[in-house]
């Protein structure tokens, strides 16, 4: 009786996961910067926003669009300690993109993008490791930032049917 409903169960099991695909499938005309987008980044001289655009965007094999990203970036101290020592402080990074059609068949794209952390230096006198963790937040909030403007990119670009897909 035990094996035949161990039987069952391992047979239900796999014809209930017969049809799910564990790849995910990419699309070519989803992501229509890729590989077509020159990039120049302004205002900021840190090199993670540049990082993360050439590798979501690519090296533009031809010049479709040309991405310009200019950046802000405001630290605000939160908290002082009694020798004017800041305790946390927050991150607003703003980027203002604005991409352009080189052949002018879709309309220019202007996207702000704000990303937001807050940093605390030190841990009771102890700063192991501080700098580490403040570039890993650096990184995770400009590829948080770059996503949500290449989804809204190719989201307006594809709404806009100015895309030449044939």
């Amino acid at each position: 009786m035990r094996l035949l409903f161990l039987k069952i169960i391992f047979f239900f099991s796999l014809v209930s996961c017969s049809n799910i695909d564990f790849l995910l499938e990419t699309k070519e005309g989803s992501d229509f910067l890729k590989n077509k987008t020159l990039i120049y980044v302004g205002g900021w001289d840190n090199p993670v926003l540049k990082d993360e655009l050439f590798l979501k965007i690519g090296e533009a094999k031809e010049n479709k669009f040309i991405l310009n990203a200019q950046v802000n970036e405001k630290q605000t101290k939160k908290s002082v300690g009694e020798n004017q020592v800041a305790i946390k402080i927050e991150y607003k990074i703003i980027v203002d993109y604005v991409l352009v059609d080189t052949t002018n068949r879709c309309p220019e794209i202007k996207n702000r993008q704000i990303s937001n952390f807050s940093f605390t230096p030190k841990s009771s006198g102890f700063n192991f490791a501080s700098d580490v963790l403040l570039g890993s937040l650096y990184e995770e909030a400009i590829l948080n930032n770059v996503n949500n403007f290449i989804s809204y990119a190719n989201n307006t670009l594809k709404s806009n049917q100015c895309l030449d897909e044939g």
